[in-house]
Formats: structure tokens, sequence, C-alpha cells
């Protein structure tokens, strides 16, 4: 007899789980859902990708012959659409990029990703500039 009451009841308890999960099923909207469903494309069409984005570049730059400490560089603003003042601090921050690039010794452009060399992650010449 004390058999048939645990599967009785361990029936009842399965049933309920099931009840409840399939319930959370119907009723709960799908998390993460980025868009509704009417919105996806019809089975078998052709999907075309979007157009490439592209950041702001320094695209060039001019040196002065009376003055060569003093450039003008070229910079793109790309796709983006920052106003003058964000374009500026970007443009700035690729310049001093690429300066940084111009002083620290060929040999000092590398990072080391391994996790098996910790101690040899980035030089220090490298280390001591935003790049």
């Amino acid at each position: 007899m004390r058999v048939i009451t645990r599967n009785v009841g361990y029936r009842a308890f399965s049933l309920a789980g099931a009840l409840l999960i399939l319930g959370c099923l119907i009723l709960s909207p799908a998390v993460g859902d980025a868009r509704p469903l009417n919105e996806l494309p019809v089975a078998g069409t052709r999907i075309m990708p979007t157009d490439a984005f592209v950041p702001v570049m320094l695209k060039g730059m001019s040196v002065r012959a009376d003055n060569p400490f003093q450039m003008d560089f070229i910079v793109d603003s790309g796709n983006t659409d920052l106003e003058q003042q964000q374009l500026a601090a970007e443009s700035l921050k690729l310049i001093e990029y690429f300066l940084a690039a111009l002083t620290v010794p060929g040999q000092d452009l590398w990072v080391n990703l391994s996790p098996y060399e910790k101690d040899r992650i980035i030089p220090d010449a490298l280390g001591q500039t935003q790049l």
C-alpha cells in the first residue's frame, strides 16, 4: 500500500510540474527576441548583407616644408554621426596613436596574448603609451 501512495504522489507532483512549465511557455513572452515574428523574412527569401560600418579613420597627412614638425592630418568621419566636439576628440585620439606608433621602436610594437607567458605581455616602451 505504501508503494501506491508514493506512486500517486509522484504522479500528482509530476503532473503539476508539467502543467506549470506548459503554462509558463504559453503565457510568458519570449525573452531575448530582437524583433517580433511578423517582422522576420519569409523562409527561403534571400537576405542581403547590410552596408559595412566605416569608423573614423586617419586618411593622410601633410608636412609643411618650412616647419616639418607642424603637420596637418586628414581625417574621414566615416559613417558616424558624431558631433563636432566628438569628432575632434576621436581625431585627436587617432593622431596620438599614430604619433605613438612613430616614436616607439619597431621591435617594441607587439603584444603577446599567450596565457602561458604572463611575464611577456607588452614591452615597457609600448606600455607607456595609450596604444
